[in-house]
């Protein structure tokens, strides 16, 4: 593992930095920001692991990555969603959206398969295959919050113009002959009988925020047309159970949501007022 780990790291700083406009730093968060929970996964190498589409398809996998210069999205998958690449490289995404609701349209982002992503896919380490790495130019837009004890993250955006990219050099992420490592792990990975499962499963989409107060969940917000609009739900309902399990506080209602699959059909217990409700609902397709 600690090998593992050396070449990623060293696949960083083989990544050449993009030619900046200027040196604009984030400042603070932009006025009536909202607030956003994004699911995230620790793979087994601890690495960030979220979820996203691209131009609507998906879902695909990538890590945070704060010494990437940029978002980078693997070869195969641009051909995927139909990107156009230029000659240095580069595309522009008509929408990235990472799961929880984060969107940025006109993302750029550099086509290429560096050692790092065929190595731990050819090995099989991640259990799962993946399809990129989500750097510089979509995490600066944000203030993160990562609280390990919790399955989400906390994005707020932040008031900053990113310049566009203007190039880079050392197109295909590796220099000096590293890109040979990505080969070789992908080798030792068909001689141990191990490789990255590449099948993605969408998750059950329901179109509702919640907030808690001491452990009471409470509607927020819902999706006009969602699952959830759509059943009879309401903004101040209170949720007590969802599929037969008690929701005390958000952590519970998140771990139960997270295990629906399009089309599951959901029994939730609220209340409202002082009428209790059972409403039954059936989940759309999301990430």
């Amino acid at each position: 593992m600690r090998l593992l780990c050396l070449f990623l790291t060293l696949g960083v700083l083989a990544l050449a930095p993009p030619a900046w406009a200027d040196d604009k730093k984030p400042e603070d968060k932009k006025p009536d920001a909202k607030t956003y929970h994004v699911p995230y996964k620790l793979t087994p190498v601890q690495h960030i692991m979220v979820r996203a589409k691209i131009n609507g398809k998906g879902p695909f996998n990538f890590i945070l990555d704060t010494g990437a210069p940029a978002l980078i999205v693997a070869t195969k998958v641009a051909e995927k969603v139909g990107a156009k690449i230029d000659k240095n490289g580069l595309t522009t995404f008509d929408k990235f959206e990472i799961e929880g609701g984060v969107a940025f349209p006109k993302c750029q982002a550099i086509i290429t398969d560096p050692f790092q992503l065929e190595g731990m896919n050819g090995l099989g380490i991640l259990g799962f295959e993946l399809h990129g790495m989500i750097g510089f130019n979509v995490l600066a837009q944000h203030r993160m919050e990562i609280d390990f004890t919790r399955d989400k993250m906390v994005w707020t955006p932040v008031d900053y113009d990113l310049p566009p990219l203007k190039g880079l050099s050392g197109k295909g992420g590796a220099a000096g002959g590293l890109e040979i490592i990505g080969t070789i792990m992908k080798m030792l990975g068909s001689f141990l009988g191990k490789q990255a499962n590449p099948e993605v499963v969408t998750r059950g989409f329901l179109g509702i925020e919640v907030e808690a107060k001491d452990d009471v969940v409470t509607v927020k917000s819902l999706l006009p047309k969602g699952p959830a609009a759509a059943s009879g739900l309401k903004v101040g309902d209170r949720i007590t159970k969802f599929r037969g399990r008690s929701v005390y506080g958000l952590d519970d209602l998140y771990n139960y949501a997270m295990k629906l699959k399009p089309g599951d059909a959901v029994k939730v217990i609220v209340k409202r007022g002082d009428e209790t409700k059972e409403i039954e609902l059936k989940t759309g397709e999301g990430l």
